[in-house]
């Protein structure tokens, strides 16, 4: 089960990703996603695909398992791309009977596919070399300017450490749900895809209501232990920039101006 969702699942090793401060991480993925819009040509996806795949390496993580983490969008993939392909009017460039396929549909499904593999291996590397707890802090100590307007940053932050956690555990126990229905007779794999989908329908209520206990015994644990929404919590680790952190943010940006740069000569 562990397997399926390599997406998400920290795993530690001593690399230099892994010692970089999470609130660089989080900033210079976000920056990534959002400079994967100003991309114009193959050759700036190309840089970025190759830089992708050297931060893999420097994470010591496995391609196979950053593969495994497109398998979830890869129905949205190719559905965005035949989406692209023939429905975008432009200059034709191959006609069948009813299937058209121009030149700008072409291109732009290519871009949008590579903008999807990017943006996952990007997250990818995020969420394999940031723990939750990592994450949350990093996220919670971005957003804390934001008190200024009395946005409860320190809530939502413990919201989202819950997700990061719980999810996960979801999954395992739906998977378990699952499996105890199939020794019963249950068939899930077999029939239309409307009979499938509602083969899936007794799994909502089990599963809705291990959630529901899941979170009753939760928060009486964290009110047992003195947890009071709006106090000033302390940390065991404090977040300090370091001399890697200051490179990573160099490399990153130069990465981004080469890519503006071949975008400009190309």
């Amino acid at each position: 089960m562990k397997a399926r969702f390599a997406l998400g699942q920290y795993t530690y090793t001593n690399s230099l990703l892994h010692k970089l401060d999470p609130r660089v991480k989080i900033l210079l993925v976000f920056s990534l996603v959002v400079f994967l819009f100003f991309v114009r040509t193959i050759t700036g996806y190309l840089i970025l695909f190759v830089f992708a795949c050297s931060l893999v390496v420097l994470s010591k993580n496995s391609f196979s398992s950053v593969f495994r983490s497109l398998r979830p969008i890869l129905l949205l993939l190719l559905f965005t791309a035949v989406f692209q392909i023939f429905f975008t009017p432009g200059r034709l460039i191959f006609e069948w009977r009813f299937i058209k396929i121009t030149a700008e549909g072409l291109r732009l499904a290519i871009y949008i596919s590579i903008r999807l593999i990017l943006l996952s291996f990007f997250t990818f590397i995020l969420t394999s070399t940031t723990s939750g707890i990592e994450l949350t802090d990093g996220f919670e100590a971005l957003i804390s300017p934001l008190k200024i307007f009395r946005f409860p940053s320190e809530e939502v932050s413990l919201m989202i450490s819950i997700s990061l956690r719980f999810v996960p555990v979801l999954f395992e126990e739906a998977d378990r749900i699952m499996k105890a229905q199939m020794s019963r007779g249950a068939e899930f794999n077999k029939g239309s895809l409307v009979n499938r989908a509602r083969s899936f329908l007794p799994l909502l209520l089990p599963l809705l209501l291990n959630a529901l206990s899941r979170a009753d015994r939760l928060a009486i644990a964290m009110e047992s232990r003195g947890f009071v929404i709006g106090k000033k919590r302390t940390r065991y680790r404090e977040m300090k920039l370091s001399g890697l952190d200051y490179v990573a943010i160099a490399i990153t940006v130069s990465v981004f101006v080469f890519a503006l740069v071949v975008k400009e000569i190309v």
